[in-house]
């Protein structure tokens, strides 16, 4: 008998188990479902996902990750098919779909540099970003933010200096670099306050550590409701920008994608989207319903 070296054994089944691991990543997200008997769905806790009566996470994302859950379950035919909800961070939620910890992101804004390191399910909604100030924020940031300000002939405090303001953000979010140059356009500069979430961005105004906090309007609605301070701060009307929502799934999948597009597609054109809606945000107005309509794909 031949005599190997417990070294090169070792090395034997180090290298067989990688290549075990590798082909069970590389086989795709429905195999792995199969596999596992369960779906992994990440969610950060940004303040839009609730608790239902149960004390379960809920929401209008959750409910529709919910919803490719199902379809995962009958196309797989696995009745006992669980849908595992996982919370992640801002900073991992993206690497955790990369590296399979997660089977989808359950809401995220697609942009070009996060699809070099994941995939995107077609637009699951979109969420308006507008700003929190306090009620006795400087009129001349209340003007620009409100688009009441003069003609640019005025010159204020006697100076064409611009104003230096700062402005809190989500970090990771893509609402930074917009508002820079949008404010830059009206002689602001902005300091940038990066907040790890909702509740410490509306904090900070209130704090004073910001004189403006941008996200999401449902998102700022909420956290004011639950602040003390809730009387000495005002959500502005006005839409600064407009963001599309989508569920994150690992790239080079397109067996899962077509699944899950296929889901949310049939959804959309159900009475079941109009439900969901009113159920977690309000009444769907003729134009989401149409936007719906556009984002379902033809079978």
């Amino acid at each position: 008998m031949r005599y190997v070296k417990p070294r090169n054994v070792l090395l034997v089944l180090i290298g067989a188990t990688l290549l075990h691991a590798g082909a069970s990543f590389a086989a795709g997200t429905l195999d792995k479902l199969r596999e596992s008997g369960k779906f992994v769905v990440g969610y950060v806790s940004d303040g839009s996902s609730q608790k239902d009566a149960t004390g379960k996470v809920a929401g209008y994302a959750i409910a529709l990750c919910t919803k490719v859950g199902d379809a995962a379950r009958q196309e797989l035919k696995l009745p006992s098919l669980a849908v595992e909800l996982v919370q992640v961070s801002m900073e991992e939620r993206f690497s955790a779909v990369a590296q399979g910890k997660i089977d989808m992101l359950c809401g995220a804004v697609p942009t070009l540099e996060r699809r070099a390191e994941v995939s995107f399910s077609i637009p699951v909604g979109f969420v308006g970003v507008n700003a929190v100030i306090r009620s006795d924020a400087p009129v001349r940031l209340v003007q620009v933010l409100t688009g009441q300000e003069p003609p640019p002939s005025v010159i204020w405090r006697g100076t064409n200096a611009p104003e230096r303001r700062a402005l809190a953000v989500v970090s990771g979010t893509t609402v930074e670099r917009a508002l820079a140059d949008k404010l830059a356009e009206r002689r602001i500069a902005i300091d940038v306050v990066s907040v790890k979430d909702t509740a410490e961005g509306v904090q900070a105004v209130v704090d004073r550590r910001a004189d403006a906090f941008f996200d999401g309007r449902p998102l700022l609605l909420d956290a004011v409701a639950r602040s003390p301070e809730k009387s000495n701060l005002v959500v502005l009307d006005r839409l600064f920008r407009r963001e599309l929502l989508a569920f994150a799934i690992r790239r080079n999948d397109d067996d899962f994608r077509l699944t899950v597009d296929r889901a949310l597609s049939r959804i959309y054109r159900s009475p079941e989207l109009p439900t969901i809606y009113r159920t977690y945000l309000k009444d769907p107005d003729r134009e989401t319903l149409q936007f719906f309509e556009l984002m379902a794909l033809p079978e």
